[in-house]
């Protein structure tokens, strides 16, 4: 992982001198409730039943860092924001993914109208709102809807700019400039769309997203409900290898752009169901966008992780998050699409984690893989498991072994190629219009 250190002076360069707009919640939504009972009681029980897999952040905390832990006193979180949001928006490179949505014509960041909507999700860092987005240009405006992710009441935006992995930027620089090209090219996704950056009215820093139908954690659940047959995994043999194929294209996405996940679990993995045509569901990696703030989530994390945890080094050790960590990640991931279990989700030492952490680390303790699972897939979780991070395949390796092993990847890898071209997997600057 490239040292944030640059990224950070270039921020503090930047000029404080002007003012901006913001966007306005609703009033009943601007302490975060939402309307229909019925609704809050079902979203309540999700959020519970997710707080067993929320990431842990590097401070060790489960939450979000505030003014008052910060040890400052009530509004300079959010007083600070307004500061920080006003030097992001005016990078010369990268300003342009800082915007506001206030509605005001004669606000030069404005771009266009936000509504709020009902609260869907939560995690340690932030909560997850429905949205609609009125855009200031016309033909911009469809029927989409949008997510916002609003980091929690007293986060700092100058910490979380710390947080943004080198890379992720670039990517909201190549899709405006391929979006402005006169030939724009159409580019395969494999990520979830973080669109913009925004500050609300009350000094909250979000992120508006694309919305997609579910996470992958939650279509587990509930296929895993549905089955009568419990010695199985939640999806068939065709959906679960496309799944791994996805999730895997999605992470060479990421490393591409020397972005580390850090956290890659399938509730960070958005889905698109589709009624007709195939696949039935396509997959999408989310949740990258403030990545060197986290530490991963439990048993996802591998040994090196965990120990540094331990000796709680995490902060000191940042090699320790590689794309060798993600590889590891990636197999827990792959082994909840095969079983549907969370790793050593029921392991008779899940309520002794010191000691399970210990065997994970120095007995090389692995979940364990149903019968069920074919042989392939078995080798290439144990692969993905080593103990040595040199030892564990790369993605790309991952993605040949997926290849030769799967008639369905290779059916799928045979239409993005007609698609998008050979060099489907990855699209350099070079192939943008005038990004060359």
């Amino acid at each position: 992982m490239a040292s944030s250190s640059g990224w950070s002076r270039q921020f503090e360069e930047l000029d404080l001198s002007d003012k901006s707009e913001y966007v306005t919640l609703p009033a009943n939504e601007a302490d975060h409730t939402t309307r229909a009972s019925g609704f809050v009681s079902a979203v309540e029980k999700q959020i519970e039943r997710s707080k067993a897999h929320w990431s842990t952040l590097a401070d060790g905390s489960s939450g979000a860092c505030t003014a008052e832990e910060d040890g400052e006193g009530d509004g300079k979180a959010e007083e600070s924001n307004v500061h920080e949001f006003m030097q992001l928006q005016r990078h010369p490179t990268w300003g342009g993914f800082f915007r506001t949505f206030y509605g005001e014509d004669e606000n030069p960041f404005d771009n266009g109208e936000l509504v709020m909507g009902e609260k869907f999700a939560e995690g340690g860092q932030a909560e997850l709102f429905h949205a609609k987005v009125t855009w200031r240009i016309p033909k911009d405006n469809d029927e989409d809807e949008y997510v916002v992710k609003v980091f929690k009441k007293g986060t700092f935006l100058r910490d979380l700019k710390s947080q943004l992995p080198h890379g992720f930027l670039q990517i909201h620089v190549e899709g405006m400039e391929n979006y402005e090209s006169p030939t724009p090219k159409v580019i395969p996704r494999y990520s979830c769309n973080v669109l913009r950056g925004i500050l609300l009215k009350n000094g909250q820093f979000a992120f508006l997203m694309d919305k997609e139908d579910f996470d992958l954690r939650s279509l587990i659940e509930r296929k895993m409900e549905s089955r009568s047959d419990r010695d199985c995994g939640p999806f068939s043999k065709e959906d679960g290898e496309l799944m791994m194929y996805d999730i895997a294209l999605g992470v060479e996405w990421l490393h591409n752009r020397n972005i580390i996940h850090r956290d890659l679990k399938t509730s960070n993995v958005l889905v698109a169901e589709y009624q007709s045509g195939w696949p039935k569901w396509e997959c999408f990696v989310a949740d990258y966008e403030c990545s060197i703030g986290i530490v991963g989530t439990g048993f996802f994390r591998a040994p090196e992780i965990l120990q540094a945890c331990k000796e709680r080094m995490a902060s000191q050790r940042p090699e320790v998050f590689s794309r060798a960590a993600d590889v590891y990640a990636y197999g827990m991931t792959c082994y909840e699409v095969l079983t549907g279990k969370l790793p050593f989700g029921d392991h008779p030492l899940i309520d002794n984690k010191p000691l399970l952490t210990e065997l994970v680390i120095n007995q090389d303790l692995r979940p364990e893989i149903g019968e069920y699972v074919e042989g392939w897939a078995r080798e290439l979780l144990k692969w993905c498991w080593q103990c040595d991070p040199s030892a564990r395949p790369t993605i790309g390796k991952i993605l040949d072994l997926l290849l030769r092993n799967s008639v369905y990847v290779e059916r799928q890898e045979r239409s993005l190629k007609e698609r998008y071209g050979d060099d489907y997997k990855y699209i350099p600057m070079s192939l943008y219009g005038n990004g060359s």
